[in-house]
């Protein structure tokens, strides 16, 4: 079952079971979806628009015709893992407003966030830890050869890549900066 799926799920049973946070949590979190599927749909259709724009520009009659065949589907769901990124985006958005609650003094608020986010975590695959990415970062280090923390421009995206959705940003910077350090002290 994906996370739409899921959200879908799991929408009906926190109504019929009342829990107005977590319904408003899931809703939340399927519009994040569906404007990221429309969005998507968009981004194809333009895409297929500029083709068709560019291959056909000599032949107006021709360039109208195919501009007329194509359609923007809405419908078309996400991959999962754009549906990852989907719940990590959102995820972030809460993290990071708990966080500015916090340095305003309005821990409710910041509760509140966090309490979302913890709710948004469970569709997700799981998370790794710092410990179980330590080695797997610190053999990419050496991989590719990097030897202090003016290299994180280097290695982060690489991260990024390799661990989407199973490991926050903010955890992966970490790592990686006390293992670049720890490879600069060692030369």
């Amino acid at each position: 079952m994906d996370i739409h799926e899921q959200l879908q799920s799991d929408l009906k049973q926190a109504m019929r079971s009342g829990d107005k946070l977590r319904v408003e949590v899931i809703r939340s979190a399927r519009a994040a979806l569906q404007n990221a599927q429309i969005e998507a749909a968009r981004q194809k259709y333009a895409a297929q628009a500029r083709e068709i724009e560019s291959r056909l520009a000599d032949d107006a009659e021709a360039r109208d015709a195919a501009l007329a065949a194509i359609a923007a589907d809405y419908h078309t769901p996400l991959v999962p893992a754009d549906q990852i990124a989907v719940i990590t985006k959102e995820i972030k958005r809460r993290r990071d407003a708990a966080e500015m609650y916090h340095k305003a003094s309005q821990a409710e608020r910041a509760a509140a966030e966090e309490a979302e986010a913890r709710i948004l975590e469970q569709y997700l695959p799981q998370q790794l830890t710092g410990d179980e990415l330590r080695p797997q970062i610190a053999d990419l280090i050496a991989e590719l050869g990097l030897r202090s923390p003016a290299d994180m421009g280097k290695l982060m995206p690489v991260l990024m890549e390799r661990f989407q959705g199973r490991a926050e940003g903010r955890l992966l910077s970490q790592v990686a900066r006390e293992l670049l350090t720890q490879v600069q002290q060692n030369n």
